[in-house]
């Protein structure tokens, strides 16, 4: 493996709570906004009072009418996104892409814990209405690897293909294993990420049975229910989205004069091997996990300017990543500003970890560190500083750090570098 190849960013793309685009989803997380509402399904909102939902996304604004169709919504957020990528990266079209790269050379690595949900609730709805049949679409549409070979035929893409089901570690893991890829010498340019949607009355039933899920909180402010670090914090909230970056050799990236937003330095995957869906409350694996994209990434804990954590609000999640964070980094924890966006857009659970990352490639781009909302009463065992409530200018954000943690003891962590200093 060659080692030294260097991985760069040069193209991001997203579908989040707060709408289409990189633009929107980073403006309203600096403004201290939040996604969360009122779940507007009435059926869903039996098992989940409230959601992060992504209200405003339509399909046809990104497709003809013919693919939404033959594609569940999980792949029409990842096409969207994928689209919105490339063409940050330069490519706006199938042949401009194919002008640069040659399409079997370029790979698509995508995260998603369980694919098209709501086209098996639909098949399901059919079947117990008297249908003979679900429909010819249903397997192609719901299967987790739809997504990725659907944004292959859009795109003539005849490389690598895969998907990752690693349940919140997905994404995590998509762009993780993609870098080796690159390194490789398996593929010159990948399309990484993840896309999630999980609004089916039998997945939230399932979260709201294993104790996941916020299932209260102030009634007159449902906003407030995703609380990150809080004492009182009561689970999570579920959201929908995709997040896509376009990864790329940084020598090609410099050949063709592409914009460079971030280094990809580091990446650490283990598992617990303690429970099904409780982490491990040593929270030794996911140390682990963070030792070896620091290690990957051949810098020292204290070179770490950010930490974007995986906090969910759950009881036990948080406490275990708090743990974690303080083995690695022991008292130097209590400088470095550590946030989770998941009380403005709550948990994307495939798709976290790419949406994060990109949250941790603006804030390397812009030093300004996204906020942990909602937390009203810091628990005892939490970071020191959880950048509370309102975004910070932070200078000279040299390294940043995304955890993700998920059910099966799934841990991915990775490494983002300034392109400042390239």
């Amino acid at each position: 493996m060659q080692k030294k190849t260097r991985i760069v960013v040069t193209g991001m793309g997203a579908i989040t709570p707060f709408g289409q685009g990189i633009t929107s989803f980073w403006e309203n997380l600096i403004a201290g906004k939040t996604a969360v509402r009122m779940t507007s399904d009435e059926q869903l909102r039996k098992w989940a009072p409230v959601t992060a939902e992504a209200a405003t996304f339509s399909a046809e604004d990104f497709m003809e009418r013919k693919l939404i169709r033959k594609t569940d919504r999980f792949s029409q957020m990842a096409l969207a996104a994928t689209a919105e990528a490339l063409s940050d990266a330069g490519w706006k079209s199938r042949e401009e892409l194919n002008g640069d790269y040659d399409g079997n050379r370029v790979g698509i690595a995508m995260g998603c814990a369980f694919g098209g949900v709501q086209t098996l609730d639909e098949g399901m709805k059919r079947l117990a209405g008297g249908a003979a049949h679900a429909g010819p679409r249903l397997v192609p549409k719901s299967i987790p690897n739809a997504a990725a070979a659907t944004i292959a035929r859009q795109w003539g893409i005849h490389g690598p293909v895969i998907t990752y089901s690693t349940a919140c570690a997905s994404s995590a893991n998509a762009i993780g294993e993609a870098s080796y890829w690159l390194r490789l010498g398996e593929a010159d340019m990948v399309i990484a990420g993840g896309t999630e949607c999980l609004f089916s009355p039998v997945i939230l039933a399932g979260l709201r049975s294993a104790g996941a899920l916020a299932v209260s909180g102030p009634e007159d402010d449902p906003g407030a229910w995703s609380r990150p670090f809080d004492a009182g914090r009561a689970g999570m909230v579920m959201g929908e989205g995709a997040g896509i970056l376009i990864l790329e050799t940084y020598d090609h990236a410099v050949r063709r004069g592409a914009k460079i937003y971030a280094e990809f330095s580091g990446y650490g995957a283990t598992n617990d091997a303690y429970h099904e869906t409780a982490p491990d409350p040593t929270g030794f694996s996911a140390a682990l996990a963070m030792t070896r994209a620091l290690h990957q990434a051949d810098i020292d804990p204290l070179q770490i300017d950010y930490v974007n954590a995986h906090a969910t609000a759950t009881q036990a999640g948080d406490a275990a990543e708090s743990i974690a964070l303080h083995e690695v980094f022991g008292n130097s924890l209590n400088r470095i500003p550590v946030s989770s966006i998941k009380g403005a857009v709550g948990h994307l659970l495939g798709a976290a970890a790419a949406v994060e990352s990109i949250a941790c490639i603006k804030a390397l781009e812009t030093e300004t560190l996204p906020p942990t909302i909602n937390c009203r009463q810091k628990d005892a065992s939490a970071p020191a500083d959880i950048v509370p409530d309102l975004s910070r200018h932070h200078r000279k954000i040299g390294f940043a750090l995304s955890n993700s943690f998920g059910f099966g003891g799934q841990n991915g962590v990775l490494i983002w570098k300034n392109a400042a200093s390239l």
